[in-house]
């Protein structure tokens, strides 16, 4: 029997994984985990962005961050079989997409450490 907390769960978990954005994000943590900034670059959205939606995919059960040095690296991380059963069904068809294709490779021609170091220096070429 399905009472109304299950249902009030399943239905926040199913808006958690609406968004293409939040798809696209949990394909590419699927491929290797990523911090913020790596899937900004690669998305091409803005750092509060991202983190607003990987905190919605966190509340859900989806992923989990955890700090590593300066970052905070996300990664999959299903707490329920429903998550883990509807992360199986996204990252299938998903895979299937030319638009996650070409994010993925994006994803392999760029490392969190290059990043950090390209805002360093354009931070510090525009101080006086």
């Amino acid at each position: 029997m399905i009472n109304g907390q299950i249902v009030q769960k399943l239905s926040r978990r199913l808006k958690a994984i609406y968004d293409p954005t939040r798809i696209k994000i949990l394909v590419l943590l699927y491929v290797r985990p990523c911090c913020v900034c790596e899937l900004a670059a690669v998305l091409s959205l803005s750092q509060p962005t991202i983190s607003r939606h990987l905190k919605q995919l966190e509340m859900e059960g989806f992923v989990t961050g955890k700090r590593e040095k300066s970052w905070i690296i996300y990664r999959l991380s299903p707490e329920r079989k429903c998550c883990q059963d509807l992360l199986e069904i996204i990252i299938q068809r998903a895979m299937e997409d030319r638009e996650i294709a070409r994010l993925m490779e994006r994803l392999e021609s760029i490392s969190r450490e290059n990043i950090t170091r390209a805002l360093f220096e354009k931070r510090a070429g525009g101080a006086v």
